[in-house]
């Protein structure tokens, strides 16, 4: 019994460390509402979040590069049909994403110089 209860404790710190704060890259929040956050972080968590968004945005990248792969593989001459312009949809979506994300990145950055 002693042994199961170790053991229950030990995936359950591990789960804990593995799954940080909590905290995800947020692209709905704002540059000034991570400023104001800031005021409350320790150096260490400020780094930890720019490593999040960091992964998010690689993340992000990867799948505008599907896309983009996608629309290369359709004609030319089909570059106007509706299968392209969905593509070309996702991609300013991802990309919007993107530049949310790496606003909200540089706002933590900034923080690390206060």
């Amino acid at each position: 019994m002693k042994k199961m209860t170790f053991a229950m404790g030990l995936f359950a710190a591990t789960a804990v460390l593995l799954t940080g704060c909590g905290q995800e890259a947020d692209e709905n929040k704002t540059p000034t509402q991570i400023k104001s956050e800031i005021s409350n972080m320790t150096m260490d968590d400020i780094k930890a979040m720019m490593d999040k968004y960091q992964q998010a945005i690689e993340k992000k990248s990867a799948e505008l590069k599907v896309e983009a792969d996608k629309l290369a593989k359709i004609p030319l001459t089909e570059q106007l049909g509706d299968e392209a312009k969905k593509i070309k949809a996702d991609m300013a979506e991802i990309s919007e994403s993107i530049k949310k994300l790496s606003e909200n990145m540089k706002a933590y950055a900034e923080g690390l110089g206060k």
